[in-house]
């Protein structure tokens, strides 16, 4: 769960913006609202949803979560020069982005659940706006209230906490963060298994934004058919709420054919099956979404969904609320 996000210079938004997600303690016990995975005297919302008018800036608190993560993630690898873009006043351009996110996470399977706090310092070339370099990045926890580094670096200096089982004295493997890379993802390439199993948890995110890059999935992509192709389970709970969503429809199957999967749809008093692409914008909307949404409340982990309310009936949103604040469809505390 997330409990606080601050944004800086970022995008569309240009002066430190701030959100906590804490309820306040006069609000009543509802079950939306849920205590802390480490602190049950700390609720949280299971859901959160951003209103707002076009170019209000909704997408990039979005963006400001995914970015983050996704370079926390996978840095060592691809190139964040999109991911991270200053204001554009010329005053912004050679301060750097800031982002702040605390969530819950755990250094092992049998460690307690504590709050996470990343943060992250992403510079920028006034004259080259893809020159991007890490001037400050920072995780620390706090298994027992008070926060604690794991690693911090300011520029290519490193700084490491005892619990992360890591020393650089005599490590080669510090050479081998990039000014544009990670420590989280470097480290996890080079085998640490702190690293590794942090990484893990946080890959738990389920989202619509195509390749964290900031931009929603866009309508001809159909990778999510090869996720129900090789995860019956979840094709079959699909079917189940589709049945129960849909008046008429049966089932969705997914079959592979010259150039790939594609999925069909049974409906009741048909004597042929209707494809994906011959369904209504809201049942197409919700069968792409619903992956999203299913393994982040197997696993108990964050969905961040982009524009959910399109196509859909307005009647369907509150049911998909719904399913997070329901303990029998999300016990794991998504």
């Amino acid at each position: 769960m997330l409990y606080r996000i601050t944004i800086e210079n970022f995008f569309s938004i240009a002066d430190t913006q701030e959100i906590s997600f804490a309820v306040h303690g006069s609000a009543p016990d509802v079950p939306c609202f849920r205590g802390a995975r480490f602190d049950e005297n700390i609720r949280l919302p299971v859901s959160v949803g951003f209103f707002g008018s076009n170019a209000s800036g909704k997408t990039t608190i979005l963006r400001a979560i995914m970015c983050s993560f996704w370079f926390a993630l996978h840095s060592f690898d691809g190139s964040t020069a999109m991911l991270f873009q200053a204001y554009r006043q010329k005053n912004w351009w050679e301060k750097p982005s800031k982002i702040l996110i605390e969530f819950d996470s755990q250094m092992s399977d049998e460690a307690a659940p504590a709050k996470f706090r990343y943060e992250l310092h992403i510079s920028h070339a006034a004259n080259d706006l893809s020159n991007k370099t890490v001037s400050y990045e920072a995780l620390s926890y706090a298994p027992k209230g008070k926060f604690r580094r794991l690693f911090e670096r300011k520029g290519q200096t490193f700084y490491f906490g005892q619990e992360f089982g890591i020393s650089f004295a005599n490590d080669p493997r510090k050479e081998s963060i990039r000014s544009d890379a990670s420590v989280l993802s470097t480290l996890a390439k080079l085998n640490h298994p702190q690293s590794i199993y942090l990484s893990q948890q946080i890959n738990m995110l389920q989202t619509n934004f195509a390749g964290f890059n900031g931009r929603s999935a866009q309508r001809n992509d159909m990778s999510w058919l090869s996720i129900y192709a090789k995860d019956k389970a979840c094709l079959e709970r699909l079917n189940r709420e589709l049945r129960r969503f849909d008046v008429g429809l049966e089932s969705m199957s997914v079959e592979q054919g010259d150039q790939g999967f594609f999925a069909k749809l049974k409906h009741v008093g048909l004597d042929s099956f209707v494809f994906f692409g011959e369904e209504s914008a809201g049942t197409q909307r919700f069968i792409e979404i619903f992956p999203r949404l299913h393994y982040a409340l197997e696993l108990g982990g964050l969905a961040v969904i982009d524009e959910l309310d399109t196509d859909f009936h307005p009647l369907l949103l509150p049911e998909l609320f719904r399913w997070f604040s329901d303990p029998s469809r999300n016990p794991r505390g998504a």
